[in-house]
């Protein structure tokens, strides 16, 4: 590792990340401690109720919520559940069915891409319209923030500061099951009016 000798074993350094945020196959140093330490890091994290989630295939690791099986079984947890807005909800189900479509279409690129307006386009559609256009834009901003606070948006530093690059972990944390089960709940949702 290239980082200034230190008391902590390196795989101290995986573990802090991963309780921060995703780790990604481009984080070289770390990736590599991760995959040659893959056995301890997954015990340190089944100690503290989590679950090592790690897909060589698309490059990523991070780590998920144990869940109790019984009424007599208590896990640790870490972070408190937070239920994302309706708009937020709509624009992670319509990434992932993005997501199906880009890995279905032949192209060079590994990266989906994606502009601000294109990802309000998504899911404007879907809302309820009103006359007040400018709060209707700041709640599609929200939603978009609240995916990159979450780590399925990344904001990329181009020249065009509008462009975001939706990560592939996205298709681990919402599996094609699950996918349906939400697009019913939303359903509901906007047919009771709310």
């Amino acid at each position: 590792m290239s980082a200034p000798e230190t008391n902590f074993p390196h795989s101290a350094f995986v573990k802090a990340k991963l309780l921060q945020e995703p780790l990604y196959r481009e984080d070289e140093d770390l990736w590599i401690i991760l995959r040659s330490q893959q056995d301890e890091i997954r015990h340190y994290f089944r100690q503290i109720g989590q679950e090592l989630v790690l897909d060589e295939a698309e490059g990523f690791a991070f780590i998920r919520q144990l869940e109790s099986e019984g009424d007599d079984i208590r896990v640790p947890r870490l972070v408190q559940r937070r239920a994302l807005s309706y708009p937020a909800t709509l624009l992670l189900v319509c990434l992932r069915e993005e997501f199906m479509r880009f890995d279905a279409t032949p192209g060079d690129s590994t990266r989906l891409v994606m502009s601000r307006e294109q990802l309000r386009n998504l899911i404007v559609d879907f809302l309820p319209e009103t006359t007040n256009q400018v709060r209707d834009t700041g709640k599609l901003d929200l939603a978009i923030k609240s995916l990159t606070d979450l780590g399925f948006l990344r904001l990329l530093n181009t020249a065009d500061a509008n462009n975001y690059e939706v990560m592939r972990i996205i298709k681990a944390r919402i599996a094609p099951t699950e996918l349906e089960t939400i697009k019913e709940r939303l359903l509901r949702h906007a047919e009771s009016g709310n």
